[in-house]
């Protein structure tokens, strides 16, 4: 094991120092001998999360990593996490917050000490256990295709190297190189839970594989690097199809649809859903998605939601935008120059002198008010029903300024339902305002009577920051 252990690490570019991630499981802890028994003789150290899930076992587990690096001579870095208060407040289940924890974690090492990269010890039978729960959500050919030997670190955004290994060793293939060279580790008494999918999985599922096939590991992984094969072909064909369909690129927060163009396509149901995947949208929803865009008739205000994000019909478009967006109705109070925020728009607030000559037409994201009739102190608020201004030129039949609502003109300007949720208003100040008359919809229209005039000395410049 030892010799195919160090032909895979001498195949690995880059291996000026290592950060092994050591958990006390039989796992990690075969990885640590075969790294410091190694002939590439990689500098390496070992990282240890304590999670405090178990209690004095997690304590334990920390114990018995420490004394090995002791032993050893290797440096040991650990730390601790409050993982239930984590999961508590973002919301998802404690094998998640573990997850996310430990590799921003492993991540941060990585860039600030200088590792190559980071090893984790996963092998032949966690692959496969992750193929059959993949295959059981549905998640297409993508969840198929397994843990890569080398990848990233799943942290948005990072080029950290992450690196498996054990991923062509069997369980069993470890356990008995343990038991051969005396390495201790601890069991976690939670993997004999079979209420757990997973442990479901490894302990009635994979020896029922066994009797029915004793090569089901090498069958599977047979089967997984296939289907990688063809999951790169699939890329390729989703990375020109996604280009014509999309007004936004894959990956940003922010996603629009075109809905016409995607009907057209010669699988929309595959191209929506490879759109959608990673935004948390299920092959189900997806699929009842693609069904209301194949029909005529109503199509706009329809949200889909997945656990972080919802997308929204409009127009002729699927808008994708997070579900944590939310309204704060209290708005801000702009008593002087300066840079503001609401909804997470931030925008700027200037003075500046009018002088004749100037051009009167304003510019995209920016809105000019006379600063007599806008005056310090007033409010930008996100818009609320009954809001309303009276817009340039707009007259009624008696001539006088015509009234208009503020909903009336999302429609004209063809707002989304995302996009009006976030629409802000300058709700001035003073008593003599009426009840719901703002001073402009920003950046789209101004009310006639904050409009600048040949008497105008002074402006107030409200201008959106990116």
């Amino acid at each position: 094991m030892q010799a195919r252990f160090d032909s895979i690490i001498s195949s690995l570019d880059d291996c000026r120092k290592a950060l092994l991630a050591v958990s006390g499981g039989v796992d990690s802890m075969v990885m640590a001998e075969l790294f410091l028994n190694s002939e590439s003789h990689i500098p390496f150290e070992i990282a240890h999360c304590n999670f405090h899930l178990r209690g004095e076992a997690s304590d334990s587990d920390e114990a018995l990593v420490r004394d090995w690096c002791s032993r050893s001579g290797v440096p040991f870095l650990k730390k601790d996490f409050a993982t239930c208060e984590y999961a508590a407040e973002h919301g998802v289940s404690l094998e998640m917050a573990a997850r996310t924890l430990r590799y921003e974690w492993f991540d941060e090492l990585c860039r600030t000490r200088g590792y190559s990269f980071v090893a984790v010890a996963h092998n032949a039978n966690d692959n496969v256990e992750t193929f059959l729960l993949n295959l059981l959500r549905g998640t297409g050919i993508k969840g198929l295709t397994g843990m890569k030997a080398v990848s990233a670190v799943p942290v948005p955004g990072s080029g950290t190297r992450l690196v498996r290994p054990l991923l062509g060793f069997s369980r069993g293939e470890i356990l008995e190189y343990a038991v051969k060279s005396g390495v201790i580790w601890h069991e976690d008494h939670t993997n004999a839970d079979s209420t757990f999918k997973r442990n479901c999985i490894r302990n009635e599922i994979l020896p029922l594989f066994s009797r029915l096939n004793p090569s089901f590991l090498e069958t599977i992984s047979a089967d997984m690097s296939r289907l990688s094969r063809e999951q790169e072909a699939a890329d390729r064909q989703f990375v020109s199809e996604a280009a014509s369909v999309l007004s936004v690129p894959v990956g940003e927060e922010r996603l629009r649809i075109d809905a016409e163009r995607l009907r057209n396509m010669p699988d929309p149901e595959w191209l929506l859903f490879r759109l959608l995947e990673p935004y948390g949208f299920t092959s189900p929803v997806c699929s009842d998605l693609c069904s209301l865009i194949g029909r005529q008739g109503t199509f706009s205000g329809k949200v889909f939601h997945s656990e972080s994000f919802r997308a929204v019909t409009s127009g002729t478009s699927v808008i994708v935008v997070p579900a944590s967006r939310t309204r704060d109705r209290s708005g801000v109070e702009v008593r002087k120059e300066g840079e503001y925020s609401v909804a997470g728009i931030r925008f700027s607030v200037t003075l500046r002198e009018w002088k004749e000559g100037m051009p009167l037409r304003n510019t995209p994201g920016m809105l000019v008010f006379d600063s007599s009739a806008l005056s310090f102190p007033f409010s930008v608020r996100l818009w609320e029903n009954g809001d309303w201004l009276c817009p340039l030129g707009l007259r009624n039949s008696s001539g006088g300024r015509g009234r208009k609502k503020i909903s009336d003109l999302f429609v004209d300007r063809g707002y989304s339902l995302p996009e009006k949720e976030v629409a802000p208003v300058v709700e001035p100040s003073g008593k003599g305002n009426a009840p719901g008359h703002v001073a402009a919809l920003l950046w789209e229209r101004i009310d006639d009577s904050f409009k600048v005039t040949e008497k105008t000395a002074s402006v107030v410049v409200i201008e959106r920051r990116p």
